[in-house]
């Protein structure tokens, strides 16, 4: 009897060595969101490329974008300090969708932005390579 509880007690131990901790989708997403920013603040174009989907979609009033033209204006835009709000993030299955409104000083396709708080929306899927950006809406008329 002691040898099959020990044996039970055993792989208690062993399967919860490799359980995964269950994901808190708001924290991961407001992460992801901030890493997303910090790195074009910074024009970390190396980090960028590892979580931007290389099937990356965009959208603002001038229309769709895809992964290249959106790195050509992350390489040419100057961004500030960003403050983000009220950010919502719900998960389906191996995705975050986060909407959240964002303050940030930036120049897009050479025209200086409102600082006042705009609304975004995007897409993080999970993969083999980790979380990656598939989509990124940008309600901040131009």
């Amino acid at each position: 009897m002691k040898y099959i509880t020990s044996l039970c007690f055993g792989l208690c131990i062993a399967f919860s060595a490799f359980a995964q901790p269950a994901l808190n989708p708001q924290a991961e997403g407001e992460r992801l969101e901030r890493l997303w920013w910090d790195q074009q603040k910074n024009q970390d174009i190396a980090g960028l490329t590892k979580i931007m989907s290389p099937a990356f979609q965009s959208i603002n009033t001038k229309g769709a974008q895809d992964l290249a033209l959106n790195m050509a204006i992350i390489k040419a835009e100057k961004l500030g300090n960003y403050e983000l709000a009220n950010i919502k993030v719900t998960q389906a299955q191996d995705n975050l969708i986060v909407s959240y409104q964002i303050k940030v000083p930036e120049n897009y396709l050479g025209k200086k932005m409102s600082s006042k708080l705009h609304y975004r929306l995007d897409v993080w899927a999970k993969n083999d390579s980790g979380w990656q950006i598939i989509s990124h809406a940008n309600l901040n008329p131009i």
